[in-house]
């Protein structure tokens, strides 16, 4: 009888069990689905979605990341960052961008780092000269773990100038991350974010005052190595333009090294 009444309260207990390891997956994906549609929520509108131009694109993203540590040991505090991006677009059969994006950083906290960098973007067009870019940046990111993954917060702040104009076009941008692990597989995270841009003035080279995008991801991460990530995933791009606004439907291809 005693091993009976055993048997019947784990029976009992699995299911209990089963439903404690799924809750937190199920909080993690109603956090990332509420992210991606409170980001969607200016753009579903009937008008907006009868008058869009949609695009199928490729977004590549080398990102290789580190500290000074091994140069002096007090130089730890301070980071680097260089990214690489090469954009696609009409079906990735054209080469849209290539951005270069390097910084460095200094370490308030553990989770707390502030940024200045410099970027140059490429904007290949179609027919006529390309669209050099530079910007500088700075930005301030939170970073740590939570009950339901690790989560990101971005803020940051762009001055931008283009060649076909000559005006300083500012740029506030807002993202936020969260990467939950498999409880199965914890090499593998679902993985979800979303980023805001406003620019800040108007420019002679096309920059309006207000909401510029919105981007939103939704994929897996693959912790490879400990200092390979690979983070693939669906990427939707809204662009507000002063004729037809952009939808961009992206495939996103993230390659992220540590050292």
């Amino acid at each position: 009888m005693t091993r009976g009444m055993v048997t019947m309260n784990a029976s009992m207990k699995c299911p209990h069990s089963i439903k404690r390891s799924a809750n937190p997956l199920i909080r993690a994906l109603c956090l990332m689905l509420t992210i991606l549609a409170c980001g969607l929520l200016p753009f579903v509108s009937t008008n907006a979605r009868a008058e869009l131009a949609d695009d199928f694109r490729i977004w590549g993203n080398v990102t290789a990341r580190g500290n000074f540590g091994g140069i002096d040991p007090s130089l730890k505090p301070f980071r680097w960052w260089m990214e690489v991006q090469p954009r696609s677009r009409e079906e990735g059969e054209e080469m849209d961008q290539l951005l270069i994006r390097p910084g460095i950083a200094y370490a308030l906290t553990d989770h707390s780092t502030v940024w200045i960098g410099y970027a140059h973007v490429i904007n290949f067009v179609a027919a006529g000269d390309n669209i050099h870019e530079d910007r500088f940046w700075q930005q301030y990111m939170w970073s740590g773990a939570t009950p339901l993954g690790a989560f990101t917060s971005r803020t940051r702040f762009e001055q931008r100038w283009q060649t076909n104009g000559n005006e300083t076009g500012g740029r506030f941008r807002q993202m936020f991350k969260l990467s939950w692990p498999l409880p199965f597989y914890q090499p593998v995270s679902l993985v979800g974010w979303d980023e805001v841009f406003v620019n800040l003035n108007d420019t002679n080279w096309g920059a309006r005052q207000g909401f510029d995008q919105n981007r939103g991801f939704a994929g897996f991460g693959y912790r490879v190595l400990p200092p390979v990530l690979v983070e693939i995933g669906y990427m939707n791009q809204y662009i507000n333009k002063s004729t037809l606004d952009n939808m961009n439907h992206v495939l996103s291809l993230n390659l992220f090294l540590d050292f």
